[in-house]
Formats: C-alpha cells, structure tokens, sequence
C-alpha cells in the first residue's frame, strides 16, 4: 500500500503526555497520573488483539482515555465504531439490528440482552504487561470506515454519520488551526462533553492524538468536580464546553484556576454568558460553529464580535435562503439548517434556523430570539420554549423552566407579560426539576415532546 494511501494513527510526540488520568483504572493495573502517548500506543496494540472479531462495535466507554483506547483499537482492527446518541439498551438493539456483526465494548454500563461485549473494566490487568522499547506508530488506511456517528441534533432523528480515517484526520489538522494556537502546544484539556458526540471527539480525542495536548480521562459536569480537576492539571490549560454546562459553572460562583482558553460549541452561546466566562477563567473563549455531517466548520470570540470567521478549508455556497457547505475531506456536500447571512468574504451572521421561525395568531416570532430572552430572567438555572404538538385554531407556545431555590415560576410569567407580545406569551409556564437533556447539553425536540407529554399525562 503506497504512502498516499495511508495515515499514521497518531502524529504527535511520543515521550510526552497524552492523557491524564483523574482516578486509578483497573484495567491499566490501577494506573494514574500522566499516560505518554508511546505508553498509549503499546494499550492499543494489545487491546486490538483481545477485541472480538466484528465488523462493528458500538463503543460506549465513558472513561475518555479507555474511549480514545477503544476507538483506536477497533481502527488498527479495521473495524468500525459506532457513536450512538446514548447509551440505552434499546439503541444498542437497534444498532445490532441495523448493522449485523456488532458487538458492544465499554467500561462498565447496562448493556442490552443478547449482544456480544466486552468490558474494559474487568479485563485483567496483566494482559497489556510492559511495552517494548522501540515503539513503531501503525499505519491505518485512509479509506478506512473508521467511525459511524449518530450523535442527535436539536431538531429531529438521529442519522448516520460516515467518517473515514483521511476525514477524522484531515479534520483534526485543520481544527487545531483555529482551536489552538503556539501558547497551547502542551495545554492540558478537560472536557464536559462526551467523546462519542462529534464535537467532544473532535476538540478532545482527535487533538490528542494529533497534537502534543494532553486530555483529562474524566467528563466532569457539576462545577465544583470542574474546579476540582482544572486545578489537578498544568497550565496552560483548555476547557472543552458546551453553552449549558458554562453558564452553570459561571453561575456558581465559584474560583476557577486560570483557562487560558475556553471551546463552546453544541448550541448558541449568549454573549452575557461568553463575558462573564472570559472573566471567570481569566482567558479567551471561543465559540465553534459546526454541524455533525462536516464538523466543526467557523469560530468567533463571542464576547468580542457577533460574526463567525469561517475556516479557509471549507466552502459554502447559497440559493436562496439555503446554505450548502463542503469541503475537501468531507465526501458528500451538507445542506445547513442554519439561516446564514455573509457580511463579506469569509464572515457571516447566524439567523436562526428555518424550524425556528413561528406564526401564531398572523404573527411572526423567533424561538431563538424567545429562548435569549427567557435565559437572562434572574432567578433561571434552565429553560426552553417550545411549539408542542396540539389541535387548537390558535396555536399556543409552552415553556418548561428550572429555577433556583427560592424563586418560582411566578418571575418568568411576570417578565413574559411585560415584555412579550401577548400571541408569544407561553401557555402554560411549567415548573421541572431538570430539563431532558443528553449528556453533551443538547435537548433535542424529540426529547422536549416526549417529557412534555409525559408531565402532561401525569406519567
């Protein structure tokens, strides 16, 4: 097989740290502390030799190390992973169903009836012994089907994501561009996002093994675990976020050490919230913009501007008010949900999307515009407003909201009245304990309606 053919597994440095680990692992002989990258190399190696043999393998490893473990193994096994939205027994089945020759590996969860697994957990901790001194970087085929993603939007179904090796790669490179820069070339990283969702893969997983940054094992979400593990790692430091879990860190009002830089993706980020994050870890935010068929694709520094920079290497072309974007490591051209507006060459606004524009009584609103407005009221740890499904001639928008101890809905009906149009007022306000979220902060439609019906029916 010819060079042009092929891709090393990984690029970067091999006696420096790859991954820190938070908590002693079994599998790895109770290791902990700092991993280097050769180390790593040796574990997936051994661990490709005690993987069934599959064509698929639904990896569902919540340890980030032992998931970047796992992924790599499958790979140099030339099989393929499969990213599912979550990990319930019922999409297990579901996978195994679509994709025959599936088995399951992960660090220990519920794993559904009848499918082949394997748990990194309780594999024994002689088997991956001491690596050789001489360690050789395997060679992987480009053309390789080296994941499948099904990481979920806010709107609609799950679909299948193909992602080749040269994709995955040649997305890394060009990411690290516009993530990273010179003063983070040995940043250490923690993440809040899962690695089987595109974007914790991407700014976590894939920059470990591509630049010499070194990644937490963990995927902390209250605050106080954040604090605590930003401050068991080195400067400089990278925090990896989504918009829901920075605006709880920022409200709590606790001292984080120094970030010296923040990434936010998965949904908008108020510039309130990119403000006040800046000043909280005392570094710069930014704020990507991508989709889970291309990647990550623009960037801005919310605090500091409103248009996004779009990178060099991707392309989008518009008809109308439709955007199609490209590029020359994606395989098929990627119709945006988003309204997109160019102000000049290579900057644009995001207007929204088109499932957000409403009409309600002759009236025209925005649910984008309407959720801004609901996350400044004081008093809101979460909220959404939604158009549910319903027969009525005139339809009516509903909000479900999480308040903080000692404040009640009665603040968010009473800011609505003043401040909306009354064909916008949400009817009803609902008080819930915590929002349906997925673990990488999204709280996609499907999830909303389900959970609204559910509080409706008194289930």
């Amino acid at each position: 097989m010819s060079k042009e053919t092929v891709s090393a597994l990984i690029t970067r440095r091999l006696d420096s740290p790859i991954c820190h680990i938070s908590r002693p692992l079994r599998v790895l002989a109770k290791a902990q502390g700092y991993i280097s990258a050769a180390t790593f190399l040796h574990h997936v190696e051994t661990l490709s030799k005690l993987l069934p043999d599959g064509q698929y393998a639904v990896n569902l490893c919540g340890n980030r190390y032992l998931f970047m473990l796992s992924m790599c193994a499958i790979i140099l096994k030339r099989q393929t992973n499969l990213f599912p939205p979550n990990k319930n027994p019922a999409t297990q089945l579901g996978l195994a169903q679509r994709y025959p020759d599936t088995y399951v590996i992960h660090d220990g969860t519920e794993i559904a009836a009848g499918i082949e697994n394997i748990n990194l957990d309780q594999l024994p901790a002689q088997k991956f012994g001491k690596r050789a001194e001489n360690t050789v970087v395997p060679d992987i085929p480009s053309d390789h089907l080296a994941a499948i993603s099904f990481t979920s939007g806010s709107t609609g179904q799950s679909k299948p994501n193909y992602k080749s090796w040269h994709c995955l790669m040649e997305g890394a490179g060009i990411n690290s561009g516009y993530m990273l820069d010179d003063s983070l070339a040995s940043g250490q990283v923690v993440t809040t996002v899962p690695g089987q969702h595109m974007w914790g893969l991407e700014a976590t997983v894939m920059q470990a093994m591509t630049q010499d940054i070194c990644m937490s094992d963990a995927s902390p979400l209250f605050p106080k675990d954040i604090q605590a593990l930003l401050s068991q790692l080195k400067a400089p430091r990278i925090l990896v976020s989504a918009p829901v879990h920075l605006r709880a860190m920022v409200m709590s009002g606790l001292a984080f050490p120094q970030v010296e830089r923040v990434l936010c993706a998965t949904a908008p980020l108020d510039v309130e919230i990119a403000e006040k994050a800046e000043a909280c870890f005392d570094g710069e935010l930014r704020e990507i913009y991508g989709c889970s068929e291309v990647g990550s694709m623009a960037f801005r520094r919310t605090a500091k501007e409103s248009e996004w920079n779009l990178f060099s290497q991707i392309q989008m072309t518009q008809s109308g008010d439709i955007t199609i974007a490209s590029a020359d490591h994606v395989p098929e051209q990627v119709e945006m949900q988003d309204m997109i507006r160019f102000t000049s060459s290579g900057r644009f606004r995001l207007n929204g999307r088109q499932s957000d524009m409403i009409e309600i009584a002759g009236k025209r609103g925005s649910l984008k515009e309407l959720n801004a407005m609901l996350m400044k009221i004081e008093g809101l740890k979460d909220g959404i407003i939604f158009l549910p499904e319903q027969n009525r001639t005139v339809p009516r928008l509903v909000a479900l909201v999480v308040m903080e101890e000692g404040a009640s809905k009665t603040r968010v009906n009473d800011y609505f009245r003043l401040h909306l149009d009354n064909a916008f007022v949400p009817r009803p306000t609902i008080q819930v304990t915590a929002l349906p979220r997925e673990e990488n902060g999204k709280l996609p439609r499907k999830n909303v309606l389900d959970f609204y019906k559910q509080i409706s029916s008194g289930t």
